[in-house]
């Protein structure tokens, strides 16, 4: 397949609180807004829009679990970072849900979690 076919990715991510989790992706992470739909979703960006999040408004949710593997994975997405360290204290200090930094299989990364407790990795 040709390279320039694909050029990012979207992601729907289900919120309880649209307010809430869109200040929260904004503030903790650095998405910014650039579709605002606002009480059914809104989408923000990331790194010039290569990476986008659909802040969908969602009621009476659960949130999956990863099944289990051999590979000790249970989260669907990871965010990279270059310095782990800093990128979690950042986050400690403006009082994310975050979980102890971990080296696994020549990495380190780390847990976080939303308003809505969506899980995410961090690594680097």
């Amino acid at each position: 397949m040709q390279k320039d076919l694909l050029s990012g990715i979207g992601i729907f991510i289900p919120v309880s609180d649209l307010e809430t989790s869109t200040n929260w992706y904004c503030e903790m992470l650095g998405f910014e807004v650039f579709i605002d739909d606002t009480p059914k979703a809104n989408s923000l960006k990331i790194w010039d829009g290569v990476v986008t999040f659909c802040l969908v408004k969602s009621y009476d949710f659960n949130q999956p679990e990863f099944p289990k593997n051999d590979y000790n994975v249970d989260h669907y997405m990871n965010f990279h970072t270059g310095n782990i360290q800093a990128l979690h204290q950042k986050l400690l200090e403006k009082g994310a849900n975050v979980g102890d930094i971990h080296e696994f299989y020549g990495m380190k990364g780390f847990a976080l979690y939303d308003p809505d407790n969506n899980r995410f990795s961090v690594i680097e």
